[in-house]
């Protein structure tokens, strides 16, 4: 339907409050009043307009690293753009974000997501928590044409088009990656051609004629709210100016430059306004004029703003009311409440899980074959059973595309849904190291404490003669990862208890579970693995994160140990209990947070500490603990702290080179045995 004239003329003041915001911030920062980098997007500004003109209040969009045209076009007030990009604490995300990360969720502005293609599975997930939830909501995804290149792209699209989700894929084709020509890159002439691969539809439009994109984008998102799902809409369009402020632009010939300017959106809506009678020169002058009076005001609002306190660079890492502290009481030895039934930690997940969705509808389930009829139930069978109770909607089956499972539990969290996604295997994680190392970790902290990403990955680890690519234990990766909450259970009491935490957290939350320790038996059980059966409790209950367990209480020696490595651990205790030593043995549960002060406490006890880990030895768990420990408790130590690790080498297939890679109750005994020469 073509616009209003009201819809005109508020569009034309859209483009032209865009346009001196962006000449404006870039005559700030030639001035050396502005710090950080721009990417400005002069010239663009119709794909930004168009589009969001065409969305509801209640819509959402999702930006690049070149936002500062979404943001102002979906509402994010110039006052607080501007003051972001100064780095004040009145800025919409209150200096933790900057040009790059501009947003506002209250208007419907994601923090912006400045990774190439990283938005589009964080859409595709906000669009599937829209459906899930029944509320209406379209999402615009903006994207450069580089970003179609990225396999987040793929994974994105294709999870939105099998599911038909409610989202709009925009890309702003400016013809060039950075500096690289689009022709060299890809084969096709038209990106929207790329649609045909998904099954959706994919339209081409003169991205210079915000008309023509309003009118596209029009049809686009009534589709996708009518339950048609996504369509590509690609904008043909192009940047005036560098891809960023270092960038001078020697790759593109001042012939093209001003052919592309001929077609500037601005001057071309304004002769139509005029044309159609709609508004005079004098209406269109006093326009700008009023623009640039609010321009003036935002950059005073800015330059009088005050600055953030330095110490305010360790807020909103994790939520407020979760905290990210150890837990100042002395954990029990055994918390005994009236047991009722035993259960394997297979078991007492799925146990938590079931009970979880029965009390949460926002709670649901994604990963790879995890509810197929006479599947699997998961690679461990945790899910068995659990659509046939809540319906393949709520256990839902993903294609084998990890980035885009992380990607989609990032953003049906942010939508306000509890996902809980299953990779299979820990070392698929790193397929998804971009959704949750930049996205679900730093989303909170990019917005200034305004988003929240209540998310759980549940990842088995841990060697099982799967060789190097299906055993590993990558906790330590994630410890180093400021946002990221992990946890380790190693009984069926923990493993319900802390999923539960886990899930009612509005913390993303990386969850481990040994392979080994989901039990021996059933058609999925593993060779060699044990069978911790443990007593559950039928009551609710949760275990807080932060609150290590003291498995084994004793004098001589403290040995911290975690997942498979805490039965190791005390297995060895009592070999060398027969030789007059008394091992104490803590099991952390999580190791952020880790608490710190139960080892502390039981070293000023014991004066020796070991701390085994399957991880590899450099870079390890081991090592900061024995680190962190060092600092706090270097006055009671009688002697150096040891560790006992898997080597620094990948996983190996043979069981003979397996069981000298996996630290055994030996090695454990004899580093004890060295520590206590000490004495």
């Amino acid at each position: 339907m073509p616009p209003s004239t009201d819809v005109m003329l508020r569009m034309h003041r859209q483009m032209l409050r865009i346009r001196q915001f962006e000449e404006t911030v870039n005559r700030l920062f030639l001035e050396g009043r502005m710090p950080g980098t721009l990417h400005l997007y002069i010239g663009q500004e119709a794909c930004a307009v168009g589009v969001c003109e065409a969305l509801r209040a209640g819509d959402w969009t999702a930006s690049t690293h070149r936002p500062h045209g979404h943001a102002i076009a979906k509402g994010v007030s110039l006052n607080a753009m501007m003051a972001e990009l100064f780095g004040k604490a009145t800025g919409c995300a209150g200096g933790y974000g900057g040009s790059m990360h501009t947003g506002d969720p209250e208007v419907g502005a994601l923090t912006a997501i400045a990774i190439v293609g990283g938005n589009v599975p964080v859409a595709t997930g906000m669009a599937l928590g829209f459906k899930m939830q029944r509320t209406g909501q379209v999402i615009a995804c903006f994207m450069g044409d580089g970003a179609t290149n990225e396999g987040a792209f793929h994974e994105g699209v294709n999870m939105a088009a099998i599911w038909d989700l409610p989202v709009v894929f925009v890309c702003e084709n400016n013809l060039y990656g950075a500096s690289t020509p689009i022709e060299q890159v890809v084969k096709l002439e038209r990106l929207a051609d790329r649609a045909r691969g998904y099954g959706i539809p994919g339209v081409t439009v003169d991205g210079m004629n915000v008309l023509a994109v309003y009118e596209a984008a029009q049809e686009a998102i009534e589709r996708a709210r009518a339950g048609g799902g996504p369509t590509f809409l690609e904008c043909e369009t192009y940047r005036f100016i560098g891809h960023s402020r270092s960038d001078t632009r020697g790759y593109r010939s001042r012939e093209e430059e001003e052919a592309w300017k001929q077609r500037d959106p601005i001057p071309r809506l304004a002769a139509d306004l005029r044309e159609s009678g709609y508004a005079t020169d004098a209406d269109l002058q006093a326009m700008a004029e009023e623009v640039a009076q609010e321009l003036e005001e935002a950059v005073r609002f800015a330059e009088e703003s005050p600055a953030p306190a330095p110490e305010d660079c360790l807020r909103h890492v994790f939520g407020e009311k979760e905290g990210h502290h150890t837990n100042s009481r002395r954990p029990e030895l055994v918390w005994c409440p009236s047991f009722s039934r035993t259960l394997t930690i297979a078991e007492a997940l799925r146990e938590a899980i079931r009970e979880e969705m029965r009390r949460d509808e926002r709670v649901f389930c994604l990963g790879e074959d995890i509810g197929i009829p006479g599947g699997f139930g998961g690679a461990f069978t945790v899910t068995l059973g659990l659509s046939e109770e809540f319906g393949h909607e709520r256990i839902l089956d993903t294609p084998i595309s990890e980035a885009g499972i992380a990607g989609a539990a990032v953003g049906a969290a942010l939508a306000g849904m509890r996902p809980i996604a299953d990779v299979q295997y820990a070392d698929f994680l790193f397929c998804a190291m971009d959704q949750l190392v930049n996205q679900a970790a730093k989303l909170r902290y990019m917005s200034g404490g305004k988003l929240a990403v209540p998310l759980v990955m549940r990842a088995p680890c841990g060697a099982t003669t799967r060789a190097a690519q299906h055993s590993q234990s990558p906790e330590s990766f994630f410890i180093h990862v400021p946002g990221l909450k992990v946890a380790c259970p190693s009984t069926a009491y923990d493993a319900k208890g802390l999923l539960k935490t886990a899930i009612r957290c509005d913390d993303p939350v990386l969850f481990f579970e040994h392979k080994l320790l989901y039990g021996s038996k059933g058609m999925r059980a593993e060779k060699g693995a044990l069978s911790p059966v443990g007593e559950v409790p039928l009551e609710d209950y949760t275990i807080p994160f932060g609150q290590a367990a003291i498995r084994r209480e004793g004098t001589d020696v403290t040995i911290v140990a975690k997942l498979l490595m805490v039965y190791k651990a005390l297995a060895a205790a009592e070999v060398l209990a027969e030789e007059g030593i008394s091992c104490e043995v803590i099991d952390p549960r999580t190791l952020v947070p880790f608490d710190t002060q139960c080892v502390v406490e039981s070293v000023r006890k014991t004066e020796h500490l070991v701390i085994v880990d399957e991880c590899p030895r450099t870079g390890g768990w081991a090592g900061e603990v024995a680190a962190e420990i060092q600092e706090q408790a270097f006055g009671y130590l009688d002697a150096p702290i040891r560790r006992v690790t898997a080597p620094d080498t990948p996983v190996p297939f043979s069981p003979v080179m397996e069981r000298y890679y996996v630290p055994d109750e030996d090695d454990i005994v004899r580093a004890v045995q060295e520590v206590l020469r000490w004495r």
